[in-house]
Formats: structure tokens, sequence, C-alpha cells
């Protein structure tokens, strides 16, 4: 989703119905131009669109651009941005995509060894006189990372991530949840690398790409 707020007062709010209700422990508000000063950023629950039935709020830390943030679980229906401030924003309020949902954490952190580089998705072709014809892309960070001795918990956990993603959908990986605004990264999988188990023991291969 895109939002951009259609006036500057205060307080704005982006509602959604998730369907029915969902557990909610993350909360991501990616590509955001959110105040810094004097503003309240908050997420809040609901089980009526008027968010005024069993109302739930975790006030999140302001970041710079992005916000990650793990709150305490709360299961809801509705759902929705709330932003809060004494005088009217200075700039109307926008942001690129909100994404919530309920986290998983394998049981083992990644191996020490992992890669770092680029992709180049260019398509190119070269004509029979060797005069190349190509539509240039954007490169994508491509990150690659190892886990050994995973548990069949974490081995479920990947398999339905792969089902529900897919190298089509993003998703989000966190590094470091003790403080998970600089160490998550927002991506897609690159690869749908199997688990394999050697002698009773669980290993697996991330390849996944940063989306841009």
């Amino acid at each position: 989703m895109y939002f951009k707020a259609s006036s500057k007062s205060s307080p704005c709010n982006v509602p959604n119905n998730l369907g029915s209700a969902q557990e909610i422990n993350f909360v991501a508000i990616i590509d955001h131009n959110f105040e810094s000063a004097g503003v309240t950023i908050k997420f809040q629950g609901a089980d009526d669109a008027a968010f005024t039935v069993n109302l739930e709020t975790r006030t999140l830390t302001y970041n710079a651009t992005n916000i990650f943030a793990f709150i305490n679980a709360f299961t809801r229906q509705y759902v929705r941005v709330r932003l809060e401030k004494g005088a009217n924003f200075t700039d109307y309020p926008q942001f690129a995509i909100v994404a919530c949902g309920e986290y998983a954490e394998l049981n083992r952190r990644f191996a020490p060894e992992y890669e770092i580089g680029e992709e180049d998705f260019s398509e190119e072709e070269y004509s029979d006189s060797q005069v190349l014809f190509a539509q240039e892309k954007e490169t994508l960070n491509i990150r690659r990372y190892s886990y050994q001795a995973l548990n069949g918990t974490s081995i479920n956990e990947i398999f339905s991530m792969f089902e529900e993603c897919k190298t089509i959908r993003a998703f989000i990986f966190c590094l470091n949840y003790k403080n998970p605004n600089p160490n998550t990264l927002w991506v897609r999988n690159s690869e749908l690398n199997s688990p394999i188990c050697r002698n009773g023991v669980w290993y697996w291969d991330m390849a996944i790409k940063e989306v841009r």
C-alpha cells in the first residue's frame, strides 16, 4: 500500500481491516516521512472499525525512514497507524508500507560466515554482428546466511515462509531483535533453497534480495 494524508491536521489515522482477528506482535512502517519532533506514533488494534471495542495501543519509537518494532502481542481484526501532534503536522504524513503480523524465531542464529553482494537483473542480447542490446535495471543487494543445527519447529517455519512468500512476496528479516531498527531488512527470497538433513541434523542456506 501507499498512503499520503489529505491534510496536515492531527491526529492522522490510517485504518485497515485484516478480515479476521489476527495475532500481532511485530510492526513495520517502511519509507515514511514522519516528523521526529513532537509526534507520537501509535499502532492500535480493535474489534470494531470505529476503534472503540477492546482498543489496544502500542506506542512506537521513532526512527527515520523505517520503523521496525516488536510489541506486546494482541489479537484484533481492525488495526491502524495513528499519528498525534499538539499542533498541525509540518508536512503531509505518508508512508509506503505497513506490515504487521506474528514473527517466527529460528532456534539457532546464522553461522558467522555469510555473503553480501549485488545481483544485476539487466537483460541483454547480442546481435549476429555482436552488437549489444540491453535493458538496464537497478542492481539489488543480495545476502546469503547459513543456518546449522536447526530443530523441527524451525524447519516447519521455513517451509511455512516458502509457502506464503515464495520468491514473489516480500517479508521482514531481523538480524538482531534487541536493536531492530538498524538491523532489519525488507527482502524477498531469491531462491527457495531446501533445508538439508545430514545425520539427523538440519542445515539451511537462506538466499534473499533486498526490496528497492
